[in-house]
């Protein structure tokens, strides 16, 4: 897969390919998840399992991460709109220019393959 973003995070899809994570449905949310290590997944690479650095500040350090509604994203509360996946993806670690500087955010990236759909 090219043109992707890194440190957003995919979901391989049966074709073999990787998909924008989103935890809007099972069917973008529910496989196997990775972050984009770069712009293309045969060059670049994914990561399955490990520490990562992302763009955006999902919450405070130690906080659980969800998969977010917002597609490639994580966020520190669980979604909670009907037909949303909750679905656990790591920990918040730190920031890394600072204490509250949200330029960059270092997480531990773990997916549970377990996950409940809202009712």
């Amino acid at each position: 897969t090219t043109s992707m973003s890194a440190g957003a995070v995919y979901m391989l899809r049966t074709a073999g390919d990787w998909a924008m994570a989103d935890a809007d449905a099972a069917s973008t949310s529910t496989g196997l998840l990775a972050i984009a290590l770069g712009s293309a997944s045969d060059n670049d690479g994914m990561l399955l399992r490990g520490t990562a650095t992302i763009s955006t500040d999902p919450g405070d350090v130690g906080q659980i991460l969800y998969l977010s509604t917002t597609g490639g994203r994580l966020q520190s509360s669980a979604p909670s709109g009907s037909g949303d996946i909750v679905r656990v993806a790591g920990y918040k670690l730190r920031n890394i220019d600072g204490w509250n500087d949200d330029s960059e955010t270092q997480i531990w990236f773990n997916p549970d393959s377990a996950w409940v759909e809202i009712a």
